[in-house]
C-alpha cells in the first residue's frame, strides 16, 4: 500500500513492501504497462493495464536472483541491481545507465510522463527512493536517501544517508537533511571518488555474478 501526502507540485510516497520476487534463475517479469486513465472526480489517476515487452538484461554485470525488474527498464552495459531491489517501469520507463549501481533494497519508479533517468557511474545506496527523478553522472545517493519527481541530482554530487530532495542540486553538491539543502560543494578529486566507487562495485558484480553462475 502506499501513503500519499499532498502537496503543491510534489506527493511523498511512503512505500511498505512486503518483499519482490524471482523467476528461478533470474530476476526479469513478462510485465504489464500501466497507462492513465484521469478521472477527474479523483485527486489520484486510475491505471489501465496494457503487455510491454520484458526488460532486457544482458548487458548488466549482475541482477540479484532477489531482485525485481519490470517493464520498460533500459540497463546499460555493467550495471549491476542487488539483492531485494525493485525497479518498477510499469508506467513510465527506468534508465541505468553504465556502471551504474542500485545497492540492496533500493525502490526506482516513476509517473506518466516522468521518466526515472540515472546517467554512468551512478551509486544508488541500500533502501534509497529514486522517484522520477533525473541522477547525473558519477553521483551518489545515500543510504535511505529519497528523491523525489521532477528532481535533477547535478553530476558528481553526493545525497547524503535518509535526505529527502524535493528541488534541483547544482553538480558538485552535497545534500543533507529533510528538505534536502546543500551543504558544502564537492572537490573534484571527490567526485573522481565517486566514479571509482562506482567501478569497484562493477568488480563486486561479477565476482557475484560468477558465484551465482557456480551455485546454479
Amino acid at each position: 500500500m502506499a501513503i500519499c501526502l499532498f502537496s503543491v507540485h510534489q506527493c511523498l510516497w511512503v512505500y511498505y513492501i512486503c518483499g519482490g520476487y524471482a523467476l528461478p534463475g533470474h530476476s526479469i517479469h513478462t510485465s504489464l504497462r500501466i497507462n492513465p486513465i484521469v478521472d477527474h472526480s479523483s485527486a489520484l489517476p486510475q491505471y489501465s493495464p496494457i503487455v510491454v515487452s520484458t526488460p532486457q538484461l544482458a548487458a548488466a554485470a549482475f541482477v540479484a536472483p532477489t531482485a525485481t525488474v519490470i517493464g520498460a527498464v533500459d540497463i546499460e552495459q555493467g550495471a549491476s541491481i542487488w539483492y531485494g531491489a525493485i525497479v518498477r517501469g510499469d508506467v513510465e520507463k527506468i534508465v541505468l545507465g553504465k556502471y551504474t549501481n542500485i545497492q540492496d533494497g533500493a525502490v526506482l519508479h516513476g509517473d506518466p510522463g516522468q521518466p526515472t533517468i540515472l546517467e554512468e557511474y551512478v551509486t544508488i545506496g541500500h533502501r534509497a527512493v529514486i522517484h522520477s527523478a533525473y541522477i547525473e553522472r558519477g553521483s551518489l545517493i545515500g543510504i535511505g536517501a529519497i528523491v523525489l519527481d521532477g528532481v535533477r541530482i547535478g553530476a558528481g554530487s553526493i545525497v547524503g544517508a535518509g535526505a529527502v530532495v524535493t528541488k534541483d542540486v547544482p553538480p558538485l553538491s552535497l545534500v543533507v537533511g529533510i528538505p534536502g539543502k546543500v551543504a558544502r560543494a564537492i572537490p573534484p578529486e571527490e567526485a573522481q571518488h565517486l566514479i571509482e566507487h562506482a567501478q569497484k562495485y562493477h568488480h563486486l558484480a561479477l565476482a557475484h555474478a560468477h558465484a551465482h553462475k557456480l551455485s546454479a
